[in-house]
């Protein structure tokens, strides 16, 4: 696959750190960020982001502009869209993206909420949508998701995982448009067992964190959940699922308790009070940390 103008559409957090991350392979970017809005701090992140991945902006060729009208739409290989997660916003943009660029540029959304199913109902050429969803921070988190609709063109899914391959990411394709497509879907399942724990007080949030960090968190360095099995047995594993699965929660919703908190501002680090109370000090001591052992153990995932 030929990429050599990338157009990302929306100046916020993840948009900075894709447009500085590909612009570094030596594609040309293009950034659509209105003025008022988070693009004014496009300049100051892309600083931040480009130090941590040990290059310098000033030589990357990455252009921000305020509008859509102002992107070079005809040479416009691949869109990823970035605004807010608004489904009316997002249906009206890609209207509008699809308008404007070549009938072969690829259209995707970065959208962790809605899937490109409904972002394009409507619209025609669906075989050049795609989800293509990043995990932050997207500079650093090499996952990314390439999420499929009935329409989209397999082939051309392949293409973009080859061509992301090759820029050091990890791509995956899902094959089928399904909430919270793969990674969210596993890890929701996972909070959703969290928050019953926490519910029925069977552990504190300290000892849960623990739990997962230090015991089964840790082997998924080495290896994923099924090779995990693969290597322990399949037949220990259909034992131990068949004792807990019936014990497990089944929810259909997050729990009162979850929904409490959140009706009283208690967020997490965003109020200085979630499970645990927190100042200016100890956010940035626990900011620091989480990205200083994400970075290592990205280090050690990606060791050929």
């Amino acid at each position: 696959m030929d990429i050599n103008h990338i157009v990302i559409v929306g100046a916020g957090t993840m948009g900075t750190d894709l447009a500085v991350k590909l612009s570094v392979s030596g594609v040309r970017v293009t950034v659509v960020g209105r003025p008022g809005g988070r693009a004014d701090t496009f300049s100051v992140r892309a600083i931040s982001v480009a130090r941590d991945l040990g290059v310098s902006p000033d030589g990357l060729d990455m252009r921000l502009v305020s509008d859509l009208a102002s992107v070079d739409w005809l040479s416009a290989d691949l869109v990823i869209e970035n605004i807010a997660e608004e489904l009316a916003a997002k249906q009206s943009i890609f209207k509008q993206i699809a308008s404007l660029a070549n009938k072969k540029t690829i259209i995707t959304s970065n959208s962790s909420t809605f899937g490109i199913s409904r972002i394009v109902d409507g619209l025609s050429q669906q075989a050049r949508f795609f989800g293509l969803h990043f995990f932050m921070p997207a500079h650093l988190v090499p996952l990314v998701e390439i999420v499929m609709s009935e329409s989209s063109d397999l082939q051309t899914a392949k293409d973009i995982k080859q061509y992301l391959s090759a820029l050091n990411f990890v791509p995956v394709i899902v094959h089928k448009d399904v909430p919270g497509f793969l990674g969210n879907r596993i890890q929701a399942a996972m909070m959703r067992e969290v928050w019953h724990i926490l519910e029925c007080k069977i552990a504190t949030p300290e000892d849960v964190d623990k739990a997962v960090m230090y015991g089964f968190g840790c082997r998924f360095l080495a290896a994923g959940p099924v090779m995990q099995k693969e290597i322990s047995g399949l037949d220990v594993t259909y034992a131990a699922n068949a004792s807990i699965f019936s014990d497990l929660s089944n929810a259909d919703k997050p729990p009162s308790f979850l929904a409490d908190k959140v009706k009283r501002g208690e967020i997490g680090m965003k109020s200085e009070r979630g499970f645990w109370h927190w100042n200016k000090a100890s956010i940035r001591e626990t900011r620091e940390r989480y990205m200083q052992r994400l970075k290592s153990s990205i280090k050690v995932l990606l060791e050929k």
